[in-house]
């Protein structure tokens, strides 16, 4: 029995035909698979349980095999797994407005001690700059916990970017091969509007780390001031190790730039007619989800040539 296309929403994938019992479904899941039709049938049953990784895997082998009544309903399926994948990869770092929000009290925290080392510096006075001097350093780790939080965030949307290029991909590639294929159309155009919203949201992340940085280094550079002003004997203990602490992390490329190849899954090589569609210029509106893809979806038209 050959199942088809999950729903965009990793409902239960769909079967044609009769429906399976649960212990003959057990029954298959403890034989490894071996025809493309097995790997197609354990990647659905893998999407449909939420192991993406192994549903990728597995489909990317019903697709290799060029099995042309595989290829359509497989990259109908791969679109689903890598966005899904590209989801949970969301999960793993802050949300724009939370990196915002560190951004802003870096700005805040690392601006007052600034000011708190200049009045200090412009005093003279030893004891105010020895506490200017604790309160700039104390407020500099955490603009650099702020900092590294917003970098992870940074990290996490570049990773769902790079599976949301490949499930838009796989949904074009779908209705490439069978144009009657209304749902991939579809879900493609959603994937590329919420890429759109990534990108903004990368290129504000980008720029929350950019601001975190340069306040650390701003602050940093103030406590060198301090340290060269304060007397040896009177300077705080663990002020010497200062210098040994970590500089700023190397910022990530920009949005768009070239990831480093995903180690989940083998990578699909996409033609230049695949790959041509651009990340800019859509309109963003309000969130809408997948289709649940009730039907179906229809097979890829005989063909004199190969589909993939």
């Amino acid at each position: 029995m050959l199942a088809v296309a999950a729903a965009a929403v990793l409902a239960a994938p769909i079967s044609r035909g009769a429906t399976a019992s649960n212990a003959t479904v057990s029954a298959r899941e403890l034989v490894p698979p071996s025809s493309p039709r097995e790997f197609f049938n354990a990647g659905t049953r893998e999407l449909s349980a939420g192991k993406f990784r192994e549903a990728e895997a597995f489909l990317e082998v019903a697709l290799a095999s060029q099995n042309e009544r595989l290829q359509t309903p497989a990259l109908y399926n791969l679109g689903h797994v890598r966005f899904a994948q590209g989801a949970e990869e969301l999960k793993k770092g802050p949300s724009k407005e939370a990196s915002a929000n560190l951004s802003q009290n870096a700005e805040e925290q690392g601006a007052a001690a600034i000011r708190a080392a200049d009045e200090a510096l412009e005093s003279n006075d030893v004891q105010k700059m020895v506490a200017a001097y604790l309160n700039g350093r104390g407020k500099r780790r955490e603009i650099k916990a702020a900092k590294e939080a917003v970098l992870q965030a940074l990290k996490a949307h570049r990773a769902t970017l790079a599976k949301w290029q490949r499930a838009s991909g796989d949904f074009k590639s779908s209705v490439e091969l069978d144009s009657s294929q209304v749902d991939a159309r579809l879900n493609a155009d959603i994937v590329e509007r919420r890429i759109a919203q990534l990108v903004d949201s990368l290129r504000q992340i980008q720029q929350n780390a950019h601001e975190c940085m340069g306040q650390c280094d701003k602050l940093g550079q103030k406590l060198k001031q301090l340290k060269g002003r304060i007397p040896a004997s009177q300077m705080p203990p663990g002020a010497a190790g200062d210098e040994d602490e970590d500089e700023d992390s190397q910022m990530a490329p920009p949005p768009g730039q070239k990831e480093q190849p995903s180690k989940e899954g083998k990578e699909m090589m996409l033609s230049p007619e695949q790959a041509a569609w651009l990340l800019e210029g859509f309109k963003l509106d309000s969130e809408r989800r997948l289709p649940m893809g009730q039907n179906a979806p229809a097979q890829p038209k005989d063909r004199s040539r190969k589909t993939w």
